[in-house]
């Protein structure tokens, strides 16, 4: 049974075995909340990191180590009316349990946020699926924190590049392309082993180029985005516009409760709509996919995000006779496509630290030995 405190009770002896806390907030009841947990110590001659990936819906922790076992995997959910501070402070919070509960030291913390990011500065300038503009999340997040570890910050799917980098389905491949697809849709690539971020570390934020001038109005502002069709927000949008036009009264009467879970289940059943909806959408991705096959020549493709790996065995073969359909036929040389093998999107956080201090983990050593 697990046990549950107020913070300010946890000053009180408490007669169990438990060494330390781990914890969480508890937004209906206002207040922060540690579950007692046996802590079991871990070897210091480890280089150990912590990952933390703010989506949409879901912050995802992780503390790995550098053979990219997870030795905790955490989330909670995204409060986006507390404001960024708010979010960053709890950050902090679970960041400082984590390091107490453990007792290691960590070489550095990867932060990873949708949009658009200054890695140099620390500053998310715009991240239209957080509704966050010119936030100092470093600087932030470094004052709820207690001991003094250096921060990372990176675009979250260029951060997921990384982590399938190192860790998942792109370990033993130089050139891919990653694409996420969540609350939005990015992509991020390795090419010849290094990450691709152009000048403006915008490169291959895809889910904001207008494709369709005449589309549904995106979160950034333009017409037609790909992010529209490509995301959970986006499936969503485009189901309760379908079902809200169907004859059955049924399907009216439950529009607000649709959820990109819910549309899945229904196209297991066969249901025309959702079948539809899952049609449209393998053929836009096919498009994407064509599309950077073209400008990048990869050797793979990795789909990633909670949506990407959902759908993945739903469209994958659809996805690949549309991009086929699209490309010059230059030879039989099949490009290939990996559902993300990461345990949690916070791993490719973590992994930005090695990335930026020029490190490779063990799990790279081992492999390329």
């Amino acid at each position: 049974m697990t046990l549950q405190l107020p913070v300010e009770e946890i000053a009180r002896p408490i007669s169990c075995k438990a060494k330390e806390c781990a914890g969480f907030f508890d937004h209906e009841n206002d207040h922060w909340m540690k579950t007692l947990t046996t802590v079991k110590p871990l070897p210091q001659r480890k280089n150990y990191t912590i990952g933390v990936d703010i989506g949409g819906t879901k912050i995802a922790f992780a503390l790995i180590d550098d053979t990219g076992s997870v030795i905790e995997n955490k989330r909670i959910p995204t409060q986006l009316t507390s404001g960024p501070e708010m979010i960053l402070v709890e950050i902090g919070k679970q960041i400082n349990l984590l390091i107490k509960e453990y007792g290691v030291n960590i070489s550095g913390i990867g932060l990873a946020t949708p949009g658009y990011v200054d890695t140099r500065t620390g500053i998310v300038k715009n991240a239209v699926n957080l509704n966050w503009k010119d936030v100092n999340v470093v600087a932030i997040l470094k004052n709820s924190i207690t001991a003094s570890i250096p921060i990372y910050l990176q675009r979250d799917t260029a951060a997921e590049t990384l982590g399938e980098h190192y860790f998942g389905a792109g370990k033993d491949c130089q050139d891919f392309v990653f694409l996420g697809i969540g609350t939005g849709f990015g992509a991020g690539a390795m090419t010849s082993g290094h990450l691709l971020t152009g000048v403006n570390n915008m490169a291959l934020e895809i889910g904001h180029l207008s494709v369709d001038q005449h589309g549904p109005v995106c979160a950034c502002g333009n017409m037609g985005c790909i992010e529209t069709v490509l995301s959970g927000k986006g499936l969503v949008n485009r189901a309760r516009d379908l079902y809200s036009s169907s004859s059955n009264l049924e399907y009216s009467q439950m529009l607000d409760s649709i959820t990109a879970e819910w549309i899945l289940e229904r196209a297991k059943e066969h249901d025309p709509i959702a079948e539809e909806l899952l049609q449209h959408m393998s053929k836009s991705l096919g498009f994407v996919c064509a599309m950077l096959k073209t400008i990048l020549d990869p050797e793979r493709f990795i789909i990633g995000g909670g949506l990407g790996k959902a759908i993945f065995h739903f469209l994958r073969f659809e996805v690949e006779k549309e991009m086929y359909s699209r490309v010059l036929k230059l030879d039989n040389r099949k490009i290939q496509f990996f559902q993300s093998s990461l345990k949690t999107s916070a791993m490719g956080a973590a992994a930005m630290v090695w990335y930026f201090n020029g490190l490779l983990p063990k799990s790279i050593h081992k492999n390329s030995s």
